[in-house]
């Protein structure tokens, strides 16, 4: 090959690359924090283009509190560095910046986590509450985030959904009630199976990439039994939680889980989504689970074939039986 014709073959291998965006590509570097209603945020996952990973420290009240911002170890900060702002990110997509403030201990349940104040205020707070509520999530970096949708539990599909998790449920009801060791559920399994199913959260997202087109749905559903006389006006109740994958002409996929407690819902969990991201032909949901003595901060990768956490940080929380 002549040099002119070398030098026309690299020009147009450049230009492929470039609009392939495989030559200097910056790729999206960013983090998460959970937003307090109080003004918090409690960083719990970072990307750095390829991959992610958790640069803040855990929770954890041992772990020395820099004086200022400008104290803090630059590797806190995650991929995108220090100087990059943070940005609200609340609920139907509404943002506003942020303003940082100096490092805090953020009380969580029993223990504490390294957070950050800031100049966000939300709703009106309880200081005799074990946590803070969250408003959402505080993003450093440039990564575009869309809203979970919420659908109403009375809605015609919330009956659907019923119908198509009804079996699983009490395949999962039987099991959760056969890991006990010394008790036995009070009502027999066809008596179970007439009390119905009820649908108390109801979380769903459409997605679309080269992996195809499929709904993710979570939902949060109870069946409730009456109490006896020895449940003081508590009686038992399932709580199943978990995640469902439709995609056409496809059985779905259906990835719930049980629990047999009393109507305290003692060791239930709950999800607060956050948001879903589009990174690399992956979709992720964001989300907080919580119960009444914890809290972790998730981000899961969701495909056609199921559901998988890539990061799952704990807020802080109490040992068991310490809060009721």
């Amino acid at each position: 090959m002549t040099p002119i014709g070398k030098r026309l073959a690299a020009s147009i291998l450049l230009v492929a690359l470039a609009a392939a965006g495989l030559l200097g590509a910056e790729r999206q570097k960013f983090t998460l924090a959970a937003l307090r209603r109080d003004g918090v945020i409690i960083p719990f996952a970072s990307f750095d283009g390829r991959a992610w990973s958790l640069h803040w420290p855990e929770s954890d009240l041992g772990v020395p509190l820099p004086i200022s911002s400008a104290d803090i170890p630059k590797k806190w900060w995650g991929p995108q560095g220090p100087d990059v702002p943070w940005t609200a990110r609340l609920p139907g997509g509404e943002t506003r910046p942020l303003v940082l403030g100096k490092p805090v201990h953020a009380k969580v349940f029993c223990t504490g986590h390294p957070a950050l104040a800031t100049d966000y205020r939300g709703g009106v707070i309880d200081p005799r509450e074990p946590t803070v509520a969250k408003d959402g999530l505080a993003v450093a970096g440039d990564v575009k985030l869309e809203d979970i949708v919420t659908i109403s539990v009375h809605a015609p599909e919330a009956k659907r959904v019923i119908d198509l998790i009804t079996h699983e449920f009490n395949k999962q009801e039987k099991l959760a009630i056969d890991h006990f060791i010394n008790w036995s559920h009070p009502f027999w399994p066809d008596e179970r199976k007439r009390y119905p199913i009820a649908l108390e959260a109801f979380y769903r997202s459409a997605e679309s990439t080269s992996r195809g087109k499929w709904k993710t749905t979570y939902v949060e559903a109870i069946r409730r039994f009456p109490p006896r006389a020895a449940d003081r006006d508590c009686g038992l109740i399932t709580f199943v939680r978990g995640w469902i994958i439709e995609q056409e002409g496809k059985d779905p996929v259906i990835n719930i889980g049980a629990r047999v407690t009393y109507c305290d819902r003692a060791e239930v969990a709950f999800m607060l989504p956050f948001g879903r991201l589009l990174l690399d032909n992956d979709v992720y949901w964001v989300y907080q689970i919580s119960s009444w003595r914890d809290e972790f901060y998730t981000v899961s990768r969701i495909r056609p074939d199921g559901v998988r956490p890539v990061v799952a940080v704990a807020g802080g929380g109490c040992p068991k039986d310490a809060v009721r």
